[in-house]
This record gives C-alpha cells, structure tokens and sequence, in this order.
C-alpha cells in the first residue's frame, strides 16, 4: 500500500489525526471488510469478487480479505491531471493543490434579483455555467441545479450538453443510470475530438455515491466499471448522516465511509488496474432539532480535515466541500459559514473542493454565493502562502538605512512590494465617509451587481460547430 508524507503542507496547516489514528482508522475498515461486509447489488461485481478470492454469502454480502484491498491501493495512480474543454492542463489533483467548483442538483435558485428562492429553469444553468466559466477562483463547474423546464427523464442529458457548451472549465458530472452516463461520456468526447482524445485529456470526472449504509447499488456499481472501462476519473464518495445512515460518532462514521470506499476501489480497479480513482466522503451528522443535514457545523469540517488526510495516506487525489452554507438567504450566517469551509479546505489540502454555492443544506443554489467564495478562495490563498523568511524579506539593510524615528512610506523596496499583500475587489475597505459616497453598499449590493456584471459581459469561447451538432444529435437520440 502506498502513504503519502500527508504533513508535508506548505505554509499553515491542519491536520487532525495522527499517524496512529490513521492507521487505526485504516484497520478498523479492513475488519468491517472482513467481518460485516458489504451488501453488492450486481451479479458481475459479485461474479468478479468471488472469483478473486472474496467471501459471498447471503446471496449478494461480500466479505474481503485485505490482499484485495491491499492490491487496489497498489494499482490506483496517485494523482489526476484534468484538462479543460481545449485539452490544456487546468487542474493538477495531487499533494495538498486545491481546486474549488460548484456542486449539483439543487432543487431550488435563491433568485440574486428578488432574493427570492424559486426553481431553475434551463437558462438559469446556462447563467450559473457562464458565471464559473468568468470567474477565476472558480475551477471547475458541476451541475448546479435541476431545470424545471427540462423533461425529466432529460435532466442530466441537458446539464451535461450545457456545461460543455458554456464553459471551457473542466466538468464533474452526476448522471442517474447507465445510459445517461454513457451519453455524457459521448457528448464529452464529441467535444474532445474522440473517445482517445477524452480519455487522454480527462476533461470530466463522475461523482457517484454507495448506498449507506454498507450498500453498493447496482446503479452506482454500473457507472463505476464504465468509467473504468473507459479511463476517466470518479469519485465514489459516500454520504450518510451520523445518527441516521451511519453510526453517530465521527470515528464510526469514518471506519463505515472508508469501508464503503475501498470496497468499490476494489471493484473499479478489478475491471481496469490503474484507472483514475479520487478519495472522498461527506460524512454530516443530523442535527436531531431540524432533523437537517449540517454543512455549516464544526464537525463537518472536522470530517473534511479526516478525509483529505485519509486520502493523502492512501496515496489517492481527494475530494473536499466549501463555499457551503446551511443559511437560507445571503447573510451574515451565509458569509461565516463560507468563510470557515473555504480556510478549512485550504489548510486540509483537499484536491476537489466542490458544493461551491449550495445554501439551505443543499436544497438552494446561489450565484451571489459562487461569487463569495470565489473572493474567500482569493484572499485565503495569500494566507496558505505562509511567511516567507530569508535574508531578502527580512530586508534587515532597509531597517538599517531607515533607522530610529523614521518611516518607509516611499523607500524602493515599499514601491516595489505594497502589491504583494492581497487586495479585496468586493470586500470594502473605505473610511465610512468614501464608503457613504460611493452608494453606501453593502456586501450583498455588490455581489448582485458581480454577478450582473458578469452575466452582461462574459462571454465563453463556442464550440466548433460540428463539435456542437454533435452535442445535439446525441440529445435528439436521447429524447427518442
């Protein structure tokens, strides 16, 4: 099994477990393996298992010996190079890099012109697509929300036709059977050039869940042998509530998540040794008052820290969450919420950072809240930087030239370096009287006039035109 030198961060840190509890964690999941199993849904993953020396009984529980486990840690790469639309590298998923990006689904748009909550429509994904697309710190996009005025049996054909149409950034997608994930895989490599050129510049990722508790379903299983079969990378990520779909403490919800997880690597690395797997879970607790799932709390951060570690010691990229709030409208609970995941995601080191914009746990997408946190990523990442010390910064000649009593105000080295510290573009730094005269905004004024702003303006790059009808034949084949 490979482990990686997971306190090897670079500037400020955190990490939460220790050598020990890792490895504690990593046998208490090999023994679930062993002794509870893992009930599979799939007549070729159990034929496949059995075969390679697993225990089936019960018709579909599997039990594992750890060889298995131990030889699909062996096979999966360490790290995933993903390219954008053009084939250019544009993320690299190893060490402690982090990369945030939207997450998927929500059912409802928080409107950033009412301030009313209301369903998506089909143009309002396009808005959200056109929106990462502008923004920087932005780094990859996922489907954001459900349109509403879409065919349902639709729904994730047209989400995948529009992000590769309005945005150059690489995609995580959701899919919810085989067929719709076979579709994307064909509309992603129409638009690469071919199913070789997709494969080699791995433009697109899978997210996929288990069934916790201790569940694999068919479907899930179906997607995860595709993407290997095809080569393209997938995050397998369970998502169960502690107290509910797992036990309530965070080391048994850790033990039961990393079982689920290396169940399927076995699976997927069985059907394609060596084809691009990422690590992650989204272990929440139920907050027993609202019955909700909790993105805002404390212990989801603690989870994320666990998991990006986890992941480090395993050797595999990692998938992360921030820029995610359990808060119903852009507010002062909104902006904390965001603020802590997205510090915490940096100082974890998680690769994938994903749920860029989710509100009200999940069920809320919020343009104004994708550009917060593009803002957050931007001033956290002068933080992660760290101080740098050397005889050059330490400038200890500059002191002497200054001396007692005097100032650095107009020194060469203050020119030369004032820009080096971050500066807010939404954030207000003005005396209140400079702040009075431009408008008196606050922060939420200046998110929707971003977010305006960059709807009127941005345009992303078309796809060729027979890349797009290609889109589009595949999309008339599916409605059929």
């Amino acid at each position: 099994m490979k482990t990686a030198n997971y306190l090897a961060f670079r500037g400020p840190q955190f990490a939460v477990l220790s050598e020990d509890q890792l490895q504690k964690l990593h046998l208490g999941a090999l023994e679930v393996l062993r002794r509870t199993g893992i009930r599979f849904h799939h007549e070729e993953a159990l034929e496949m298992l059995e075969a390679a020396g697993a225990f089936v009984s019960d018709g579909n529980l599997v039990r594992f010996p750890a060889r298995l486990v131990d030889e699909a840690l062996g096979a999966v790469p360490e790290r995933v190079v993903m390219c954008d639309r053009d084939g250019d590298p544009a993320m690299y998923l190893e060490d402690q890099n982090v990369y945030f990006g939207t997450g998927s689904d929500c059912l409802n748009l928080l409107d950033h012109e009412t301030g009313e909550a209301r369903k998506f429509t089909r143009d309002d994904l396009v808005d959200a697509y056109r929106l990462c697309d502008a923004l920087p710190n932005i780094h990859f996009v996922m489907s954001v929300g459900i349109p509403e005025d879409v065919d349902p049996k639709m729904t994730y054909d047209a989400q995948m036709a529009l992000m590769l149409e309005h945005t150059t950034k690489p995609i995580v997608f959701v899919t919810d059977n085989l067929a719709t994930c076979r579709r994307a895989i064909d509309m992603a490599a129409a638009v690469a050039g071919g199913h070789e050129a997709l494969r080699e510049q791995q433009h697109i990722l899978l997210y996929s869940e288990p069934s916790s508790p201790l569940q694999q379903s068919e479907t899930a299983i179906d997607k995860l042998l595709l993407m290997a079969e095809n080569e393209l990378p997938v995050v397998h990520s369970p998502g169960p509530l502690m107290g509910g779909t797992a036990p309530i403490t965070i080391a048994s919800g850790l033990v039961m998540s990393l079982a689920e997880i290396l169940s399927a690597l076995v699976v997927h690395q069985m059907r394609n040794p060596g084809a691009p797997f990422v690590f992650g879970a989204g272990l929440h607790h139920m907050d027993m008052k609202s019955t909700q799932i909790c993105y805002g709390g404390p212990e989801f951060q603690l989870t994320k820290a666990a998991v990006a570690q986890l992941g480090r010691w395993y050797g595999m990229p990692t998938w992360g969450y921030a820029g995610c709030t359990d808060a119903k409208v852009m507010d002062e609970q909104a902006a904390a919420e965001a603020m802590l995941s997205v510090l915490m995601a940096k100082l974890t080191g998680a690769n994938l950072i994903h749920d860029v914009g989710y509100m009200e746990s999940g069920l809320t997408g919020s343009l104004e809240m994708i550009v917060l946190t593009d803002e957050l990523v931007d001033m956290t990442n002068s933080l992660i930087n760290g101080i740098e010390v050397s005889d050059e910064t330490m400038m200890l000649d500059e002191l002497d030239r200054v001396g007692p009593g005097g100032h650095f105000l107009n020194t060469d080295a203050t020119m030369e370096r004032f820009q080096d510290f971050w500066y807010p573009d939404l954030m207000s730094r003005d005396i209140r009287e400079t702040w009075v005269e431009r408008g008196a905004t606050t922060m939420r004024d200046r998110l929707r006039d971003k977010v305006r702003q960059i709807l009127a303006e941005h345009e992303t790059a078309s796809l060729a035109a027979d890349r797009k009808e290609r889109l589009e034949e595949i999309l008339s084949e599916a409605a059929v």
